[in-house]
């Protein structure tokens, strides 16, 4: 009966690690998403010559689509410096660790931000 109390406590807690190496999964391939989209959105901003108002909102609806999230928590900021195009994308990524709930972690706590701050040179001009 002891070993039987001990593996109903100790199972739950061994369990988090089997979940947790998929939840890492779920995150890296929701990065890798990120990273597709906002790539194929600078290609097209360099043969443009900037981004476009319209290259930056269709960015954000592909980010919210893919991610099931809302508008208001994708940020998008765009600028120009020249030949040189500036981009900074910051996603929030959510439920990075795995049996929060049992862990006492909360939701505000449990997620962070994805940044992807970089620049390329314009191929219009």
């Amino acid at each position: 009966m002891k070993q039987f109390i001990v593996l109903a406590a100790v199972l739950p807690i061994l369990m988090i690690f089997v979940m947790q190496a998929v939840n890492d999964q779920r995150s890296n391939f929701e990065t890798s998403m990120v990273q597709d989209i906002v790539y194929l959105a600078k290609e097209e901003a360099k043969l443009e010559g900037s981004f476009t108002p319209y290259i930056q909102e269709k960015l954000r609806r592909d980010l919210c689509k893919a991610l099931g999230l809302p508008p208001s928590e994708v940020l998008v900021s765009c600028w120009e410096d020249g030949d040189i195009l500036h981009y900074r994308i910051e996603v929030p990524i959510k439920g990075v660790m795995a049996g929060s709930k049992l862990l006492g972690i909360k939701d505000e706590e449990n997620q962070y931000s994805y940044v992807i701050d970089s620049y390329t040179v314009s191929k219009a001009k």
